[in-house]
Order: C-alpha cells, then structure tokens, then sequence
C-alpha cells in the first residue's frame, strides 16, 4: 500500500507539474497508476481520465499556454501551498526555511528553480517518507488543497479532478463541504497588506485583469498628509523652515 500511494503522488506531481514531453509520452502509464482515484461525483464533468487524455492528446505548446493561464493568474489557483497561508509576509520566508529543513531531513535536496512551497515538490517529498508520515503530510495540506480544488472547478478546469484525487489521498473525501466548513480555505490570504479582497468586495474573478490588478494594488503613499488625485479633498500640511539661531563664537583665552 505504502508503494502505491508513492507512486500515485510522483504521478499527481507529474501531472501537477509544469507540462513537458515526458507527461505526454508517459501518460499512458500515468492513467494506470492512478485507476484506484478514478471515480469523482463530485467533478463528473472532468474525471482523471478526462484529464489525462487531454494531457496526452492537446499540442504542448497549447497545454503549457493553458496551465500558465490556470496556475499563474489568480492566488486561488497558485500551487505555491504558503501564498495561501501566509502570503508575501515574513512568515511565508520561515515556513519555507522550515520546510526546507524537512526535505532535508528526509533526504531530498531541492533541484528545482520553484519554491519549496510548490505542489509538486511537496508530493515529492511525501512520496518518499512512510506510510502514516505521508498521509499525516498530506492531511496538514488537506484544507489548502480542498480550496484548490474548490477554485479550479469555479474555472471550469480540467486539473480539478487531480486536486480531487489529492483531496482523497488526504483524507478529505467531500472537499465541497470542507470549503463549505472552512470558507478560507477558497479565500486565500491577500499576498501583500492593504491589498484589496477581491471576493468580499464583489470584484470579478480573481483570474481575470481587473481583479488582478485590483488585488496587487497597493494604498497610495501620503507623505506628512499631503493632498494627492486620489484624495483631493485632504487638508495640505505646509511646510514650515525656521532660521537656525547662529551660536556666538567661543571667547578667545
């Protein structure tokens, strides 16, 4: 059991991982592996076959222009784990140290221009520890991935039947109702203070332009209160220069 579940997350990092020639021509295998996780009446419109088909069969160029467009715009879609959490703040700079530190630990050294905090690494590294250290990995990111799947079946993606898949392997078979429990967990964190929520202010979806732009916007800076064209109505401070009194010089001995 312990070898499977190994093998079944190499697969979903795999099919989680930026597209390249080697998803497409191990496909085939990749579908086998992952037959016991096929079953989903939660996303019946896009099941695991449906997907890994689609990973086969779609021109690369297209699929790594798609999976840009699905993992890269938006926060709820990042499979950067801690931009849930933590967002741009310094916490999120010492989960990373910390995980780090367990990959090493365990005997992983991270090859890889992505952060520690990507999906796929992350299944990396509970594929290789034992069974009940994996699901316990797993089910620390269980909410985190109850969200992803949650905003990637919004977007109508295909990839939710993977986030599905790893929902299960986490111990959160029904990740609707666990959304549903926990509404944060489709509602990440903003990833710098004072920028805008997107969701709670009614703003388009996050994927989109406008809402990208909204949610990275940062409060304009007000130096000593001054009058700025997004606040024309503040009061002006003036700036007032007083003399420097000239000291007498010493006297002479």
């Amino acid at each position: 059991m312990g070898n499977a579940l190994s093998r079944q997350l190499r697969a979903l990092a795999l099919v989680f991982d930026y597209p390249g020639e080697a998803l497409q021509a191990y496909a085939a295998e990749i579908a086998q592996l992952l037959t016991p996780l096929q079953t989903d009446a939660q996303c019946s419109a896009h099941t695991l076959r449906t997907l890994l088909d689609h990973l086969r069969d779609t021109d690369l160029l297209e699929l790594q222009a798609e999976y840009v467009d699905t993992f890269d715009r938006g926060r709820a879609t990042s499979l950067n784990l801690f931009e849930q959490v933590h967002g741009d703040s310094r916490d999120r700079g010492q989960a990373m140290v910390d995980l780090l530190a367990q990959y090493r630990n365990a005997g992983l050294n991270l090859q890889t221009r992505q952060l520690p905090d990507y999906l796929p690494a992350y299944l990396e590294y509970c594929s290789v520890l034992e069974l009940d250290a994996a699901r316990g990995a797993l089910e620390d990111i269980a909410l985190l991935l109850a969200g992803l799947a949650a905003a990637l079946d919004r977007r109508e993606s295909p990839w939710v039947a993977a986030a599905s898949a790893l929902c299960r392997l986490a111990g959160e078979d029904d990740w609707r109702g666990a959304v549903e429990r926990e509404p944060a967990a489709a509602d990440p964190q903003s990833p710098t203070p004072g920028s805008r929520d997107v969701r709670r202010e009614g703003l388009p979806a996050d994927w989109t332009p406008a809402a990208l732009d909204a949610t990275w916007a940062e409060e304009p800076v007000n130096f000593l209160g001054a009058c700025s064209p997004q606040r024309p109505q503040d009061a002006v401070h003036v700036v007032q220069f007083h003399p420097r009194v000239r000291q007498p010089p010493p006297p002479k001995p």
